[in-house]
């Protein structure tokens, strides 16, 4: 049953990384970040994503519990001094006070920059963000692992906030970028996705959440992300 269990996890995964790969190779970052995207490719990604998100939440007490300790067990297998005092740094820089300064901090520059929109875009994007979290993770009330932890939280695991947060801030300041670029260019949006998988792998290294938390955020973060480009810069 175990063994069982452990395949179906593995499965899911390769099944995610499969359609990420899917999406990669038929809808070019390109057509991500310009106005060529169609609405309707807008909106599948909107639902994949969300769809993700449902995956994880109606998965992590039962068949994607293999998947985590999976993971978990690779990821902290890496634990030294040096990787542990990186990803203490690289974490903190997505927790909720930083990334209020940071936005703050950007959305005043484009303001004076002359870009409303883009500050507006940002300000909206991880507004958004605050309010979700504020109840989402006591509609799952998930709490937190209790494996090798590296550092102490007593609050609650599902979704990962500092995984949201961080993809919901580096996409949304990838696209801006693209477009105040005005060109295409792969650049911004492969800095975001560094970004986000720093803090995604520092989440689970330091044992404060389980990979279906990260997971999730990240997928509920690029579908707010991705809702509010559709709103803002949708041309069909």
């Amino acid at each position: 049953m175990l063994y069982k269990s452990r395949e179906r996890g593995n499965f899911i995964l390769l099944s995610i990384c499969i359609k990420l790969w899917y999406y990669y190779r038929n809808y070019k970052v390109n057509n991500f970040i310009g106005d060529k995207m169609t609405k309707r490719r807008q909106i599948n990604l909107v639902i994949f994503f969300i769809g993700i998100f449902i995956l994880m939440a109606s998965g992590y007490n039962s068949f994607l519990k293999p998947l985590d300790n999976t993971i978990i067990h690779f990821i902290q297998g890496l634990e030294n001094p040096i990787l542990t005092n990186i990803f203490l740094n690289v974490t903190n820089i997505a927790d909720t006070k930083q990334s209020a300064v940071i936005t703050a901090m950007i959305v005043i520059i484009l303001f004076a920059r002359k870009f409303k929109r883009e500050a507006l875009f940002l300000t909206l994007t991880m507004g958004t963000c605050g309010i979700v979290m504020a109840f989402i993770k006591t509609i799952f009330n998930r709490p937190r692992p209790n494996i090798h932890r590296l550092v102490e939280l007593n609050s609650l695991s599902f979704p990962s906030g500092h995984s949201t947060s961080a993809t919901i801030l580096y996409l949304s300041l990838a696209l801006i970028s693209v477009k105040l670029m005005k060109k295409n260019t792969y650049t911004p949006i492969l800095v975001a996705i560094v970004g986000i998988l720093f803090i995604v792998s520092s989440r689970i290294y330091l044992g404060v959440h389980y990979p279906t938390d990260t997971i999730a955020g990240v997928s509920l973060g690029s579908a707010i992300v991705l809702i509010y480009n559709l709103i803002y810069y949708s041309s069909t």
